[in-house]
């Protein structure tokens, strides 16, 4: 018999003698009796016990309310049908969520526009700690033409608290457009990483960090190498500008710092938003401008820019890089505070 089915009486526990005999044995079926009503409570009590603790004993993760990585992506399905139909009240977004477009704070209708038709690339990251999903997407308008697109929201209780877009037309970035070169998402942007061999939170920033950190003092005698792959690829509202050949001559991503090309430049106004330790992708949003009284290095970089940089990451080294761009002055706010990083100006 197992130790965890209740005792119970059948035909062969049938006993004559408690019938035809005397009062000892009556007070000998009593004492049976007893000890059967015992055995059964305390099978009873053990069962209710283990079924407590299995449920005390479920992860937190598991809890209702939690949104994984499909849930959150959900919610960047939503928010992209929602932005083609420009139907703003489709995303559902908490009571005093916070929106900006382009660094202006602005009602969820007024970061829509009318002509979006479809988005033609898009890929996410996201941070289920903590409900951040980021997306960059190129987003083709009923006229043919294209949009540069970034969008970052965080997700609590089943709403959206916080909207964040960069959006970026053909002229918004000077001479950097080329969104007809992103057809097919790369793999360091799609596939996960076996646990064992992802870098830490931290350790993402710490990469993106040191990509900023080069910016700041190339050109210096201050100046501290990125921890960039060789063959590293960034892609700015996608044209490719590292990682290939051009002129008979391979260009890597660490060329321009390692000769002071963008001397005066000042990256300030640091933020790393979404952090995706699964993908090794950190989201940094930060502000380009320049240190004062330096002029740009070249007409490419002389107006300032609001940036948002996806930068995949393996094993502590930038792998690829991806940036949205859109020219924005430096007395213009963004509409989030700052985290890290210099202040405006550089100082």
């Amino acid at each position: 018999m197992r130790r965890d089915t209740p005792l119970q009486l059948g035909p062969c526990d049938y006993n004559p003698r408690s019938i035809h005999h005397g009062s000892e044995t009556r007070a000998e079926d009593r004492s049976s009796w007893s000890r059967i009503r015992a055995m059964k409570f305390l099978t009873t009590s053990a069962l209710a016990m283990g079924l407590a603790f299995a449920v005390t004993s479920t992860p937190r993760a598991q809890a209702p309310g939690t949104c994984n990585r499909a849930c959150l992506t959900g919610f960047a399905d939503t928010y992209f049908k929602a932005l083609t139909a420009n139907t703003p009240a489709a995303v559902p977004l908490a009571p005093n969520a916070k929106i900006t477009l382009n660094g202006k704070v602005v009602p969820l209708a007024t970061a829509f526009w009318d002509s979006a038709d479809r988005a033609v690339y898009r890929w996410d990251i996201v941070n289920d700690r903590l409900g951040d999903v980021a997306s960059e997407a190129v987003v083709q308008n009923t006229d043919g033409s294209k949009t540069m697109y970034m969008v970052r929201m965080k997700v609590a209780a089943g709403k959206v608290t916080e909207v964040e877009t960069i959006k970026a037309n053909q002229g918004e970035a000077d001479r950097l457009w080329g969104p007809d070169n992103l057809k097919e998402v790369s793999p360091a942007l799609q596939l996960s990483i076996r646990e064992a061999e992802q870098d830490s939170y931290y350790g993402l920033i710490a990469a993106a960090e040191s990509y900023w950190r080069a910016f700041q003092t190339n050109g210096t005698k201050e100046y501290h190498p990125a921890a960039l792959l060789p063959d590293a690829r960034r892609f700015e509202n996608g044209v490719q500008t590292t990682g290939m050949v051009r002129d008979g001559a391979f260009v890597s991503a660490a060329d321009g710092f390692d000769s002071g090309r963008f001397l005066g430049r000042n990256l300030w106004d640091r933020r790393y938003p979404v952090v995706d330790t699964e993908r090794g992708i950190v989201l940094s949003i930060v502000r380009f401008g320049l240190k004062d009284g330096m002029k740009s290095q070249s007409v490419a970089t002389s107006n300032d820019r609001l940036v948002a940089e996806f930068f995949a990451v393996k094993k502590g080294m930038i792998q690829e890089i991806h940036a949205v761009l859109f020219n924005l002055p430096d007395a213009e706010p963004t509409g989030w505070a700052p985290e890290y990083g210099p202040r405006r100006g550089g100082n």
